[in-house]
């Protein structure tokens, strides 16, 4: 028997879906000076067909959801233990309730931010994005979905090993499926 927090919850992104999300990574400051890192997921705008924009919207809850993120009025929430660094530069983000991981672009400077500060400001745009945006065209993108509630955020630790990561993850399934978790 289904659990009514089972039932309505979307389901884990499935590795199709997680290799298909585009990360884009960058470093910004703080009011204070501080560099952190930033990482956005976009669901890739399709190159030789259309998609339909509830079909996308619906996807990228659901992402959101096995991430965590919330809308950005609600605050920056802690999403937990969402991302490991491991030997040879590969960076992975970890979601509830799905076996893979998406493996992101290796960039020396955002791996050493990220392990320095420990965190991450993670966000998932309900809206396509065009795989090959310019710089100026991501900013709209995000000043847009901060303004229309479309941008889900959160703010993701890294783990010191991908074994706590995945220790998190379970913990927190079983928060939900007990109720403690909405």
């Amino acid at each position: 028997m289904t659990s009514a927090i089972e039932a309505s919850a979307p389901p884990a992104p499935t590795p199709g879906l997680i290799a298909f999300l585009k990360p884009w990574l960058w470093l910004d400051h703080t009011i204070g000076g501080d560099i952190f890192a930033a990482l956005l997921l976009t669901y890739p705008a399709p190159q030789l067909e259309d998609a339909d924009p509830a079909d996308i919207e619906r996807t990228m809850h659901g992402v959101a959801a096995s991430l965590g993120v919330a809308p950005r009025n609600q605050g920056l929430v802690d999403v937990g233990e969402r991302l490991t660094v491991h030997p040879g530069g590969a960076i992975l983000l970890h979601f509830d309730g799905a076996e893979y991981a998406l493996r992101l672009p290796a960039h020396p400077r955002w791996a050493q931010t990220i392990s320095n500060f420990g965190r991450v400001l993670l966000a998932v745009g309900l809206d396509e994005l065009s795989p090959v945006a310019s710089p100026a065209e991501i900013d709209e993108y995000i000043e847009a979905g901060g303004e229309t509630g479309r941008l889900l955020v959160g703010l993701a630790r890294v783990a010191d090993s991908p074994r706590t990561a995945r220790r998190a993850i379970a913990a927190r399934r079983l928060d939900r499926q007990q109720g403690r978790v909405q």
